[in-house]
């Protein structure tokens, strides 16, 4: 390869191989060929490939104005157009595995026990392949089943990870620990892979999904109750969450359907509101940056003028007052979070970094002149992340102050102390009366 050209791998296992000259070739794990992608650009465009957490594909372009320009690219549907073309087919029908995390912790004494299962036509041979990298500080037992019918076979592959170590009576105890710790990375996969091959599905018990609960804690909530909300998350109703890092800003994209299908992408303003009443969320516009001239709308500013009304009635075309107007309110703080949102005002919801969550946002369009309709929406989103720890320093400097404050309180008792016994060293406890002489 040369010097510009790169490389582009997601968690989705694509691979991209972007050149110099704008050519795309494709892959995917597993494989050991590659094939080229249909050109979207001139070969002298400066293109850049991006790929954020979600899975998702972009182009951006840097034009010869100065101007940089973003387009979503279609990797899916561009990858399934040449395997049509290569006659590229998948080996197997389908394959199944309940990992359900990147990572698993285990202590002594703990057993992991993984699935996976995979469906081929009969006579193929296809098995699945275990693969371990790291140090060899677990040990596996395998167990298979096997099922054919119709002209199908099913194999599945129950396999546990566990520890078989002694540590009662070491000498060299922490030694024996520090040897049986560390990262073991796994791999499970079919003996057979092509490129058109999806990534293996993570499959749950529908038992398990239907009884899920969320805990939400008071602070999270817009009108703190006294107790913390445990709410029910029903899969069928709410669909499977969209699941972001909590470092991606989100801008829904909201599309319009009737009886017959897609009409067309809503391009009005609308807002969102979390429904279990969570508002740990925030916007990335301020309503000045939105080009408002006066103090926008606002989900408190609308339940204050509305108290007697539920919440998702405190807002929407029925009263809404846009802000690009001296007429139409007050100045006000114009460095307040702008709260609507439409496809071209680039305003994002963007989440706290602290913790994690789950979200179930209800979508309610607010443009007057949209639709007789009232027109709205349910999605949800989970949020994951490393969580930020503290700063060494921030910590460093609040353990000093403690110890200061702790030794000024020391100093401060003594001289306390050395001041009240100077003062009944030189003043007895008690006066003696004196007797007074007669005449």
């Amino acid at each position: 390869f040369m010097l510009n050209d790169v490389i582009y791998h997601n968690y989705y296992g694509n691979i991209l191989i972007k050149m110099e000259n704008n050519v795309i070739f494709y892959s995917k794990i597993n494989t050991r060929d590659v094939v080229k992608l249909h050109l979207w650009t001139n070969n002298t465009t400066r293109t850049f490939v991006l790929l954020n957490t979600s899975g998702y594909t972009y182009f951006l372009y840097a034009l010869d104005n100065g101007t940089i320009q973003i387009q979503d690219y279609p990797l899916s549907l561009e990858t399934r157009s040449v395997a049509f073309m290569t006659k590229d087919k998948c080996p197997y029908m389908a394959f199944h595995n309940n990992v359900a995390r990147v990572f698993y912790f285990l202590d002594k004494g703990e057993t992991l026990t993984l699935w996976t299962q995979i469906i081929y036509p009969e006579n193929t041979g296809l098995y699945v392949v275990v693969e371990s990298y790291g140090p060899k500080i677990l040990e596996e037992s395998h167990d298979i089943s096997f099922e054919a019918a119709f002209g199908h076979c099913t194999k599945t592959l129950t396999i546990t990870f566990y520890q078989n170590v002694d540590y009662e009576g070491l000498y060299d105890y922490f030694e024996m620990q520090h040897n049986n710790t560390g990262l073991v990375m796994v791999q499970l996969r079919p003996s057979e892979y092509s490129k058109t091959c999806p990534i293996a599905q993570k499959v749950s018990d529908e038992r398990e999904i239907n009884n899920e609960e969320c805990l939400f804690y008071r602070s999270y909530l817009r009108h703190q109750p006294a107790k913390n909300l445990k709410v029910r998350y029903i899969w069928k109703k709410y669909g499977c969450p969209l699941r972001l890092d909590f470092t991606e800003k989100f801008q829904p994209v909201i599309q319009l359907f009737d009886d017959n299908g897609y009409v067309k992408d809503v391009g009005a303003n609308f807002i969102v509101w979390e429904i279990h009443g969570r508002d740990d969320y925030s916007f990335n516009n301020t309503m000045a940056q939105s080009g408002c001239l006066h103090e926008a709308q606002t989900w408190k500013s609308m339940i204050e003028l509305n108290k007697h009304l539920p919440l998702e009635e405190v807002w929407g075309p029925e009263n809404y007052i846009h802000c690009f107007s001296y007429a139409m309110g007050k100045p006000g703080d114009l460095n307040q979070p702008y709260e609507i949102i439409n496809s071209s005002n680039g305003n994002h919801i963007f989440w706290p970094l602290g913790h994690s969550g789950m979200y179930v946002f209800r979508v309610k369009i607010l443009d007057p002149n949209y639709s007789f309709c009232n027109l709205t929406a349910m999605f949800a989103i989970e949020t994951f992340g490393l969580i930020p720890s503290p700063s060494v320093y921030l910590v460093a400097a609040f353990l000093f102050v403690l110890m200061l404050l702790f030794f000024t309180i020391l100093v401060l008792s003594y001289f306390q102390y050395v001041r009240i016994y100077r003062q009944y060293i030189y003043k007895p406890l008690h006066n003696p009366q004196r007797k007074h002489k007669k005449n």
